[in-house]
């Protein structure tokens, strides 16, 4: 029994190594624009293909997370009133994803994805706000939140010397905040 079992695993690791990767891996920045404001974060994620890479529909399971350094926010003074404060924003994301291209076995192959994701995120900071010579009010944005979001995006995986590289713009619309992000990834050799 224990012959066999090692036989099927062996059999199975050739398989998938002789076959295209099914993991790939990609990081890249991410920004959310709010009014005057542009935040900046990076965004890591690994993707799995549930079907074989080289299908024209692709269907993958992924977890992402995102991490924005603190930033510090100020207002310029309109109608006596001016607000300023620092936040630091991170989450992880788990889902599933599909892909369509019309050329899968192609050197470039571009294709539209969408998904749904569960997104957890975590804010942390603070903020003032000012009515000149009347008050002062601050408060803390310390928050956790979950939510279901949509990412959406255009994308072109690209085959160099027998390994694959992907390049995706994505939007994710969430309830909270629309966010951009530009990955470059590559699948594993593995």
């Amino acid at each position: 029994m224990r012959l066999f079992i090692v036989a099927v695993a062996l059999l199975l690791v050739t398989t998938t190594a002789a076959a295209q990767s099914r993991w790939t891996l990609s990081a890249g920045p991410e920004w959310a624009s709010f009014s005057s404001d542009q935040f900046f974060g990076g965004r890591a994620r690994a993707e799995y293909d549930l079907i074989r890479p080289d299908k024209p529909l692709r269907l993958r399971v992924e977890l992402g997370g995102y991490w924005e350094p603190t930033h510090n926010f100020y207002s310029e003074p309109t109608d006596s009133t001016e607000v300023l404060g620092s936040s630091q924003t991170a989450d992880i994301s788990f889902g599933v994803t599909a892909s369509l291209t019309p050329l899968p076995r192609a050197r470039f192959a571009p294709y539209v994805t969408i998904g749904v994701l569960a997104r957890q995120s975590w804010a942390n900071g603070w903020s003032s706000y000012t009515v000149r010579f009347v008050s002062n009010t601050q408060r803390s944005l310390g928050s956790t939140s979950g939510e279901m979001i949509l990412p959406v995006g255009l994308g072109v995986r690209a085959r160099f010397g027998g390994r694959m590289f992907q390049v995706e713009m994505r939007r994710f619309e969430g309830s909270h905040r629309r966010h951009s992000a530009l990955m470059v990834g590559t699948s594993l050799p593995f």
